[in-house]
């Protein structure tokens, strides 16, 4: 059995720790996106109505029909679906919240780790800095983390613009061959539970990087490429300690949460949890293997938060709304995409949709928003292998007809 568990995490990691990256981020040239401009950014994103409608039942029972197709055969055990258009809205579950002691069913308004959906947080704080005059996105790294910055190659010329867009050309953290090791032997093993457990520890960012990338050799040289990297993003929440004089979770709030209502976010490990999460899984069969108290607090800024739907769709609204910016232009840059590559400042585009996906022990997410029909889709699920992105197509396709009544 312990054999099974450690196959199955290794597995697991190997796809979502490096990097917590989706087809779209691997291949950043996968997408043609629409870039979007500074009028769209005035006119198109609007924020949904106080009390949206539901969905016609037939609408609403064929979402539900493929999420229960989805939950029929146990992977993913539970999932969580929000569609949220100007008009409608769909709030659903399917599934259990937790498949090993009492099969609870899943709650619509489940909190779920969201992995590197955190990296959109990340950027927006930046950029709220930016508008501050606190910060520019061209400040070299070296003028808040100097002593970092003379640690890593290229350091003098990499710019916060360079981090947040994926081309400092810095060695991925997840990428060292320590790093699994170094999990492995934190984790404590109940094959008696089938479960996992790594307890929170409020790493030192300095540490992280000083174990897993100083002595790495650059990728390629700031703003020559595009690769994805969590190393990017873990120094950005040092940025913002360093610029805001703050703990990271205590900028989230004051920047993103509290202006926006959201109450059922938090930074894990960091702060005091406002929710219980859902169980995670990982594995299939007499392999399932329950982690949700394996906390990757190494994720950090890169990917550390746990959230849910209602506080994400309030997040995408206030982020695509404009409601977190004063100049319209901030939304413009975050969204338009880095030569090269579908990513913008912390925001994949895809096509007609813009968002992030996550990945992290026990747990995948994506949240994405539709400027055509200024609708924003979450879907959350308790399961590290199973794609959401893959199935967003066919969730939204039921309520399209109506989605293109509104153009």
């Amino acid at each position: 059995m312990i054999k099974q568990l450690v196959l199955s995490l290794t597995l697991m990691m190997t796809l979502l720790l490096l990097g917590c990256t989706t087809t779209s981020q691997d291949d950043p040239q996968a997408f043609l996106p629409d870039v979007v401009t500074e009028a769209q950014a005035e006119t198109d994103y609007t924020t949904t109505q106080d009390a949206p409608q539901a969905f016609p039942p037939e609408v609403v029972a064929a979402i539900q029909a493929k999420m229960d197709g989805l939950t029929a055969g146990g992977l993913p055990p539970g999932v969580v679906v929000w569609i949220d258009a100007p008009e409608y809205r769909f709030e659903g579950a399917s599934g259990f919240a937790d498949v090993m002691d009492d099969n609870i069913p899943m709650p619509p308004e489940g909190a779920f780790r969201i992995g590197s959906i955190t990296k959109m947080f990340t950027a927006v704080v930046v950029v709220q800095l930016a508008e501050d005059g606190v910060l520019t996105l061209d400040d070299p790294l070296a003028r808040w983390l100097p002593e970092t910055a003379g640690q890593l190659p290229h350091g003098d010329q990499i710019t916060l613009r360079h981090l947040l867009a994926h081309t400092s050309g810095l060695f991925n953290v997840v990428e060292h061959e320590s790093y699994y090791a170094d999990l492995f032997a934190e984790m404590v093993v109940d094959e008696g539970a089938g479960s996992v457990t790594l307890a929170c520890v409020q790493r030192d960012p300095h540490d992280t990087l000083a174990r897993y990338v100083y002595g790495k050799d650059a990728l390629f040289a700031p703003g020559a490429r595009w690769s994805y990297s969590n190393t990017n993003y873990t120094l950005l929440g040092m940025v913002i300690e360093a610029a805001a004089d703050v703990p990271l979770a205590e900028a989230y709030r004051t920047y993103i949460y509290e202006p926006l209502g959201m109450a059922s976010t938090f930074l894990d490990c960091y702060e005091d949890p406002v929710i219980d999460v859902v169980h995670g899984y990982t594995g299939v069969g007499d392999a399932m293997t329950d982690v949700t108290e394996l906390h990757e607090s190494i994720g950090w800024s890169a990917g550390g938060l746990v959230s849910t739907a209602p506080d994400l769709i309030a997040f995408a609204r206030g982020l695509f709304g404009g409601a977190l910016f004063d100049d319209p232009e901030s939304l413009v840059t975050m969204t338009t995409p880095t030569p090269g590559s579908s990513y913008g400042l912390g925001v994949m585009l895809q096509g007609k949709y813009m968002g992030h996906a996550g990945g992290i022990a026990g747990f995948r997410s994506a949240l994405n928003y539709a400027p055509e029909f200024d609708t924003v889709v979450v879907m959350l699920y308790n399961h590290d292998t199973a794609d959401p992105e893959q199935s967003l197509a066919d969730m939204l396709n039921p309520a399209l007809p109506l989605l293109h009544v509104m153009e």
